[in-house]
């Protein structure tokens, strides 16, 4: 009799939290729900609601308190022009769920570990680490192994902060399913320093040779090597351009595609939490804020930097065309990595480079007397630049 009223609670407590949450998080939180009716238990069907509703809150209120919170400030809905969440509704789905911990906390305790869930919720925020989240995974990833079970491995690979079980969890679930080899590149991001790397790229290449995401790992390889060398330049003194790194980055900008395969490591989200009874929103959810490297955003401002010299060198000389061609390059892959977007930092990136392209595009329109394409161009610019403020608030 009790359960009905319970799950119905649990039901609206997710909706509500759906409501508000940022859309990144918004689509990890339909998951949720859809894995609600799979919870044995009402209070643990409760715990589970309140765990997911409690991420979700938090990442609407990070959003509007810190929105350079990297995988948190998603402010835009598949557009341009963003609405932002209203604070009164983040702070209301916050009181919902705590007023509703506060009077059943007492009730159960199972519910206990609603709360713990909360409190985990913040610890980006607080740089905490998540050790209990940490020493669930490695229980799910002990199982996994023991069920020869290639998703559950996945799914604890892209989540471990230690980078060695991580690779060798993801070398074992692709020894099982050769299909899974994509994971080898969301193990790549989050742990640039496996040595490993350099032996799944060319296996990566092969299955997936246009995508601008293995390039950018490449780089990150290499900028790691470079930093690790010694050098005798004074340290003020840039380092010279590595023509590996150049050619990584110019095939980046070159590729047609940019895919992070995080809609692969969400697919199977749901089918190893039911399997294995895994109920750590927070754990699920820190997963998948990271889409490409680390230093993907710093490589690809420099790399489009020199394309942009390189076209107001061509713009000086008087080739307008070859100039317009240069920062066509960079509008183009600002382009691909906007439509493809599923982190705040990629979708900074794909609109920085959109931004710097269109203004240049700009000046160029204008000193070849085409007044209307200038204004777009500008237009655009604009657009674009305003966007990235609502996602940096105070950046550059």
């Amino acid at each position: 009799m009790q359960e009905m009223p319970l799950r119905q609670a649990a039901a609206l407590l997710l909706d509500y939290a759906i409501r508000i949450a940022p859309p990144a998080s918004r689509e990890w939180g339909q998951a949720m729900r859809g894995e609600l009716s799979f919870v044995e238990g009402h209070w643990a069907a409760l715990a589970w609601a309140f765990g997911g509703a409690s991420v979700m809150a938090k990442h609407a209120l990070i959003s509007l308190l810190i929105p350079g919170r990297r995988g948190q400030a998603i402010l835009y809905d598949g557009g341009l022009f963003a609405r932002n969440v209203s604070l009164r509704k983040a702070l209301q789905v916050t009181a919902a769920g705590f007023v509703l911990a506060t009077l059943l906390f007492f009730a159960a305790p199972p519910f206990r570990q609603a709360v713990g869930v909360s409190l985990a919720g913040w610890n980006e925020l607080l740089r905490i680490t998540g050790r209990n989240g940490q020493s669930r995974l490695q229980a799910l990833a002990k199982q996994a192994e023991k069920r020869r079970d290639p998703e559950g491995l996945v799914f604890a690979a892209a989540r471990l902060a230690d980078a060695r079980e991580s690779s060798r969890l993801v070398t074992e679930a692709v020894q099982l399913n050769p299909a899974f080899d994509w994971a080898y590149a969301v193990v790549a991001v989050r742990h640039p320093e496996i040595p490993e790397i350099l032996e799944w790229l060319p296996q990566l290449a092969g299955r997936d040779p246009q995508n601008a995401l293995l390039d950018f790992i490449s780089a990150e390889s290499i900028d790691i090597a470079e930093g690790t060398k010694p050098s005798r330049r004074p340290r003020w003194e840039p380092r010279e351009v590595n023509p590996a790194w150049q050619s990584a980055m110019a095939a980046a900008f070159a590729s047609p595609k940019f895919d992070d395969y995080l809609d692969r490591l969400r697919a199977l989200d749901a089918g190893v939490l039911r399997r294995y009874a895994f109920n750590d929103p927070y754990a699920v959810l820190s997963g998948e804020d990271e889409g490409f490297p680390s230093y993907a955003f710093a490589d690809c401002q420099r790399f489009a930097v020199s394309i942009l010299k390189a076209g107001k060198s061509l713009e000086a000389r008087g080739d307008r065309k070859g100039a317009a061609e240069k920062y066509w390059s960079v509008a183009r892959f600002g382009q691909i990595i906007d439509s493809r977007s599923r982190t705040d930092s990629e979708r900074l990136l794909g609109l920085t480079l959109q931004t710097e392209a269109y203004w240049q595009l700009g000046s160029v329109a204008l000193e070849g007397g085409n007044s209307n394409d200038a204004a777009l161009f500008a237009y655009l610019a604009a657009t674009f630049e305003q966007s990235m403020k609502s996602l940096c608030p105070g950046g550059t």
